[in-house]
C-alpha cells in the first residue's frame, strides 16, 4: 500500500474511463486498496462506467489468482516492512504439432492425430511407436516473475525458481547495504544472488533509489553475481525468451 505502488492507480483508471473503456477490470492488491481507490473516486466525484473487481492477495503464501487456457498467474510474499506481494506468470505446455506427411505417410485417423498431440505414443495392435516419429514437442515455455519491493529472502527464491525473465527490485549499491537492511530493500547483488540461486535465464534490476545518478554501479555490482543482468530502463522492451 505504499503511495509510489498505489497513488497512480485512481487516476490510471479514471483515463481508461474516460477513453471509453467498458469491459470489467479485474484489481490483484493488498485488501486495503478497494477502500483507498474508492474513497479517492469518491472525493473527487469521479464516476466509473465499467465494472471493477479488487481482489484482494495472500500476503502469506503462494496463491493462483489467474488461471487462463494459455497461462497461470500466482501471487507470492514478499519481504517488506508491509504486507507485499511479487508476481509470476507461467505459460502453459502447448500441444504437440504433426511432423510434415506423417499424417498421409501413417494413414493417422482423428482420434490418432488427438492423442499424438497431447503427447502420447502410438499403439497399433501390439506395435507402440514413439511420438517422436510423429510430432515436434512443444514450443519452449516462458516465464515472467515480478519481485516487488523486498529484502532478499529465501522465499522469494523458492518463487522465482527458473523463470526465464526476473524482475527484481535493486534500490540500493552495496556501499549503502546498512540503509537496505533497514528498509528491507535489496541491493543490486542481493537481487543477483536471488537470480543466481534462483537459476533464471536473465534478470532485470530496477526501483533504483534516486541518490544515485549514474545506475552503472548498480549493474556492474549485478553482474559481478549474475552475468546476465540489465538496467529495468523506461521505454525499453525486454524479451522473454
Amino acid at each position: 500500500m505504499h503511495g509510489d505502488h498505489t497513488l497512480g492507480l485512481p487516476g490510471l483508471i479514471a483515463s481508461m474511463n474516460l477513453l471509453g473503456r467498458k469491459t470489467s477490470l479485474n484489481v490483484f492488491g493488498p485488501k486495503e486498496l478497494s477502500e483507498m481507490v474508492k474513497k479517492v473516486w469518491y472525493l473527487t466525484d469521479t464516476h466509473i462506467d465499467f465494472e471493477v473487481n479488487f481482489i484482494a492477495t495472500n500476503s502469506k503464501e503462494i496463491e493462483t489468482i489467474v488461471e487462463h487456457e494459455s497461462f497461470t498467474i500466482k501471487s507470492f510474499p514478499t519481504k517488506h516492512r508491509i504486507d507485499t506481494c511479487g508476481f509470476r506468470i507461467d505459460e502453459k505446455p502447448g500441444n504437440f504439432t504433426l511432423k510434415h506427411n506423417v499424417k498421409k505417410k501413417h494413414n493417422l485417423n482423428n482420434l490418432e492425430i488427438q492423442k499424438l498431440k497431447r503427447g502420447e505414443d502410438l499403439i497399433r495392435g501390439e506395435a507402440i511407436l514413439g511420438n517422436d516419429l510423429f510430432c515436434n514437442p512443444p514450443k519452449y515455455i516462458r516465464s515472467y516473475s515480478f519481485a516487488a519491493d523486498t529484502a532478499f529472502s529465501p522465499k522469494v527464491v523458492d518463487a522465482v525458481k527458473g523463470s526465464t525473465l526476473l524482475y527484481h527490485e535493486a534500490t540500493f549499491e552495496s556501499k549503502d547495504k546498512k540503509i537496505a537492511t533497514k528498509t528491507l530493500h535489496s541491493t543490486a547483488q542481493d537481487a543477483a544472488r536471488v537470480a543466481a540461486q534462483a537459476d533464471v535465464c536473465s534478470l532485470i534490476i530496477g526501483h533504483f533509489s534516486n541518490r544515485y545518478r549514474d545506475l552503472n554501479n548498480l549493474l556492474n555490482e549485478a553482474k559481478e553475481v549474475f552475468v546476465k543482468s540489465e538496467l529495468a530502463i523506461e521505454g525499453n522492451t525486454y524479451m522473454i525468451a
